[in-house]
């Protein structure tokens, strides 16, 4: 037996996901920063789309699959991410852009196969409409995960920091889709997934802040 009940999980679950809200907006506030402020918002979404997972708010539970109104929250959330990369890394985009070919090769392969053990798994009673939605998701967040990585091969400092939350951000989000269109069970993997999640997004904002302060990258 689970030694909480569901309903104080995720009570627990929004309180936390709620603190890395009020730290991202405090963040944001020291930093002025225009990278730290779409952090602190991709931060509201997502504390918005763990909100919706838990099953909140009430008039929105005519909606079954939660993970269709948790999903588009978190994508948004990762496109804000992505844009406050490219914001943070101001004049270097250009050789950025460059350098990241490989690292987002490598990355975009890594998306394709995990997608492959999910959506075209045998049996699946799972609409092919929302396979194709979970695969293109878990694709922006390898593209995240892959621009965040690359950044660590130009002298970017605390972009370490930050990958390390997209990486884990990636691991999160593969394990919560595998176990739910594919075939990963487990009774640890709810841990797994929230395990890596609240680093994730941890590293992330605080990766973000702790470079703004570092300066931009070098053309």
């Amino acid at each position: 037996m689970n030694k909480y009940p569901e309903r104080q999980i995720k009570r627990i679950k929004i309180t936390i996901s709620g603190s890395l809200f009020v730290y991202a907006t405090v963040l944001a506030v020291i930093a002025r920063s225009p990278a730290c402020t779409l952090a602190a918002l991709a931060m509201a979404v997502s504390a918005l789309g763990d909100a919706l997972l838990a099953g909140y708010p009430g008039c929105l539970a005519g909606v079954r699959n939660k993970l269709v109104k948790g999903g588009l929250a978190f994508f948004a959330a990762h496109i804000l991410y992505i844009r406050a990369l490219v914001v943070s890394a101001g004049e270097g985009m250009n050789a950025f852009l460059v350098r990241s070919v490989p690292s987002l090769a490598l990355f975009l392969l890594i998306t394709v196969l995990h997608g492959a053990v999910f959506y075209f798994r045998p049996r699946s009673s799972s609409p092919r409409l929302l396979l194709f939605a979970a695969f293109v998701y878990l694709l922006t967040v390898g593209v995240h995960a892959a621009l965040a990585v690359t950044l660590c091969v130009l002298p970017g400092g605390w972009y370490v920091l930050y990958a390390a939350g997209a990486l884990l951000f990636y691991v999160s989000d593969a394990a919560l889709l595998a176990r739910r269109y594919g075939s990963l069970r487990g009774r640890r993997i709810p841990a797994l997934i929230w395990g890596t999640y609240v680093p994730a997004q941890f590293c992330l904002l605080t990766g973000l802040f702790l470079q703004s302060f570092a300066g931009k990258l070098p053309g």
